[in-house]
């Protein structure tokens, strides 16, 4: 099996078509033709439909595709570490991140990180959970910070906990019940979550499932922050949040746009993680970078915050 059979097929599939994945990379039909040919032999299975009208992969060569992408993505990280050691300041990084982990420290060490490797080429998104498990199982995502109720079970992927977090409640101001409620009657309420409440990892199941209750019966779901904080203004339903957005949900308690709910229970700490695929894989813009965040959040709860907010607080230095 050969790299350059693997990009023939990676062709194919973007292209539609074998003349088009030719002209793609530069090559002959035939030779494209020839290549996948070649690796069908090889493996005895049929990887494209042939048709008058171009070329479909077959569910194997999908397959085939998602491990070839991995083989790829590895074979740019050798690159990326040849660079390094050659004294290059650059390399790539892929970062994901849940909500919760847009922090100061974050956001510093993002800034501190673009000024010591220039030619970094830097991609960070923001994802749920469960998209976050799937990019570092494919290669696609380097490394990770999210938030978790409870360890990573049956992860494929190498984790370790940075600290954890208080979870807050809140229900609009238009709510005109008791502001502290058992587990019974907070159950009754209609629900607002960020998560989806399939995911049991996240607060919800996490919550019910320790007192032995299946989910609310009403939940409306939204995995955009900007519209979930407004939702949680004016929907009367209960709101998720960790107490990074303490001082966001206090201010908008005070000017009356929301409530602030106890639970009698207790509530699950969610915890917040650092993974990646593999540390031993792990490139050295990558390490780079965990050494920085590790830095600024050792003992310095002033890092945890929330970014993109005004706070009187001092920016931790730089290692």
């Amino acid at each position: 099996m050969k790299l350059r059979q693997l990009d023939a097929l990676r062709a194919v599939a973007e292209a539609g078509s074998l003349h088009e994945a030719a002209r793609r990379l530069f090559l002959t039909q035939p030779a494209i033709s020839r290549s996948i040919r070649e690796l069908e032999v090889e493996l005895g299975v049929q990887l494209l439909t042939r048709s008058a009208t171009g070329a479909t992969l077959t569910p194997f060569a999908h397959q085939v595709l998602k491990r070839a992408f991995i083989v790829q993505r590895e074979i740019e990280r050798i690159a990326e570490d040849a660079q390094t050691a050659r004294g290059e300041r650059g390399g790539r990084l892929t970062l994901a991140i849940t909500p919760p982990a847009s922090t100061l420290a974050l956001a510093d060490t993002l800034i501190e990180l673009k000024a010591a490797r220039p030619t970094v080429k830097l991609d960070v998104i923001e994802w749920r959970g469960e998209n976050i498990a799937d990019g570092l199982r494919n290669g696609t995502v380097d490394v990770a910070i999210f938030t978790q109720y409870g360890e990573p079970k049956n992860a494929t992927f190498e984790w370790t906990r940075l600290y954890e977090l208080e979870v807050l409640l809140t229900i609009a101001a238009s709510y005109q019940g008791s502001e502290t409620l058992t587990i019974e009657e907070i159950h009754a309420l209609p629900w607002l979550l960020l998560d989806s409440p399939s995911d049991e990892s996240s607060f919800v199941p996490t919550l019910f499932g320790e007192h032995g209750m299946p989910l609310p019966e009403h939940i409306t779901r939204c995995s955009s922050m900007n519209l979930y904080l407004e939702l949680a203004m004016q929907m009367q339903a209960v709101a998720v949040f960790t107490s990074l957005a303490k001082p966001l949900l206090s201010q908008r308690a005070d000017e009356g746009l929301l409530k602030l709910l106890n639970l009698t229970e207790s509530t699950p700490k969610v915890g917040m993680y650092l993974a990646y695929s593999s540390e031993q894989l792990l490139t050295a813009t990558a390490e780079d970078f965990i050494r920085r965040l590790r830095f600024k959040l050792d003992g310095r709860d002033a890092g945890r915050l929330p970014a993109g907010m005004p706070y009187n607080v001092s920016r931790v230095s730089a290692p």
